[in-house]
């Protein structure tokens, strides 16, 4: 409903409604490999920053950042029964070291606001907000799920 009001206050019709897109940051680091997983001391956790939209036809946009750089793209994006998926194969990362390319997975539960990411070896937990389409990435304004927010 907000983002219909919003398409109509900015002018869009309502088959132009923009795109909703979720923000995820992490409180932990994990990394996981066959042999097990292991999460990292709190004082050597990175913070992550994952950017994700929701496209028509089952497309969607990722940019999940961590360290000095970012694996940035276009992902294949499905839902189900309140979980979203993002699948983004061979995705640049984008940084000063250039031809990195990785697998990103993302996996957000709307309702609880919790997510999972899987790229490279990092295997960590997500506490996820949907923003409202017409805000950017340093503005803030969101629609928090019931609970905790990032």
């Amino acid at each position: 409903m907000i983002e219909l009001a919003a398409a109509l206050f900015l002018g869009a019709s309502r088959t132009e409604v923009p795109p909703e897109t979720w923000n995820c940051r992490n409180q932990v680091e994990v990394w996981c490999a066959a042999d097990g997983c292991a999460a990292t001391p709190p004082d050597e956790s990175t913070p992550m920053d994952i950017w994700a939209s929701l496209g028509a036809a089952g497309e969607g946009e990722i940019s999940a950042c961590a360290y000095s750089g970012c694996w940035e793209g276009k992902a294949a994006m499905s839902s189900a029964a309140g979980r979203l998926l993002w699948i983004g194969d061979d995705l640049p990362f984008v940084s000063a070291i250039e031809g990195a390319t990785g697998d990103v997975t993302l996996l957000i539960l709307a309702e609880d606001g919790v997510g999972f990411i899987r790229v490279g070896g990092i295997a960590t937990p997500l506490l996820c907000v949907r923003r409202l389409p017409f805000d950017d990435k340093a503005a803030g304004a969101s629609v928090a799920p019931e609970g905790d927010a990032p």
